[in-house]
C-alpha cells in the first residue's frame, strides 16, 4: 500500500516538473518573439528617421533659382527651371555660341543662343535677356550661373574676383576684354537690380553669395578694348 502511494507521489511530482519544464520553454519562446518584434519595431522606427533625415539634407542642398530684372523701362525675365536631365549626357559644345574666361579662377564656360532651349542655369551658364551681346556698343551682356557645390555650380569660385580682375568674352570669333569696376550684393528677392554706366559697354555677372542664402552677388565689369 505504502509503495503505490510513493509510486502515485513520484508520478505526481513528475508530472508537475514537466508542466513547469513545458510552461518554462513556452514562455523562454514567447519571450524571444517579443525581443524580435521589439528590435523590429525600433529598426523601422530608426530607418524611417534616418529617411527624414536625409531627406532634409537633399531639400537644403537644392540651388536657388535666380530671377534677374533689368532697371526701368527694361525688364529681366525670370530664369525658367527645366526638369533634371535622366537621358544621357548631352554635348552642349555643339550649342555654344561664344564663351566666357576668367583666367584668374581658370574658368573658361561657353553659352548659348539666348533663346535655345540649354540656355539655363540648370545646365550651362544662362544668357539674361534682355542682354545685348558683346558687339553691341553700349550694350549690358548679362549672365548668371549657379554657385555652391553642384555640377552646374560654375561660378562657385566668383566671390574670389576683386575690382580690377580682368574677363573675357569671346563671341563671333572676336574676344572682348573686360575689367571688374563694382561689385555689390542685393537682396534674393526674384530680382535684381543693375547698376551700371550706360555709356560703357559692360558685361553683369550674377550668382549666389558664398555663405548668405538671402543676398546674390552683381559683378560689373566695363569693356576696355
Amino acid at each position: 500500500m505504502a509503495s503505490s502511494i510513493s509510486k502515485r507521489k513520484i508520478k505526481t511530482i513528475i508530472g508537475v516538473l514537466i508542466v513547469f519544464i513545458g510552461i518554462c520553454l513556452l514562455s523562454s519562446t514567447y519571450l524571444k518573439q517579443k525581443k524580435f518584434q521589439v528590435f523590429d519595431e525600433m529598426n523601422e522606427l530608426y530607418y524611417e528617421q534616418l529617411v527624414e533625415i536625409e531627406n532634409i539634407e537633399e531639400i537644403e542642398e537644392e540651388m536657388p533659382i535666380i530671377e534677374v530684372e533689368e532697371q526701368p523701362p527694361i525688364e529681366v525675365s525670370p530664369v525658367v527651371e527645366t526638369p533634371k536631365v535622366t537621358s544621357p549626357p548631352i554635348d552642349y559644345t555643339k550649342y555654344y555660341v561664344g564663351y566666357l574666361s576668367i583666367p584668374k579662377l581658370d574658368l573658361r564656360k561657353g553659352f548659348t543662343e539666348i533663346d535655345n532651349k540649354y540656355n539655363n542655369v540648370n545646365r550651362n551658364i544662362q544668357v539674361m535677356k534682355p542682354s545685348d551681346y558683346p558687339d553691341v556698343e553700349k550694350g549690358n551682356f548679362i549672365i548668371a550661373g549657379h554657385s555652391g557645390s553642384s555640377a552646374v555650380s560654375f561660378f562657385k569660385d566668383l566671390y574670389k574676383l576683386v575690382l580690377g580682375d580682368e574677363i573675357f568674352v569671346t563671341y563671333k570669333d572676336r574676344e572682348y576684354k573686360y575689367v571688374i569696376k563694382n561689385i555689390y550684393t542685393d537682396l534674393k528677392d526674384g530680382d535684381v537690380v543693375v547698376r551700371r554706366n550706360k555709356n560703357t559697354t559692360t558685361l553683369t555677372l550674377i550668382t549666389c553669395t558664398k555663405g548668405d542664402k538671402t543676398t546674390q552677388t552683381i559683378y560689373i565689369c566695363e569693356k576696355v578694348n
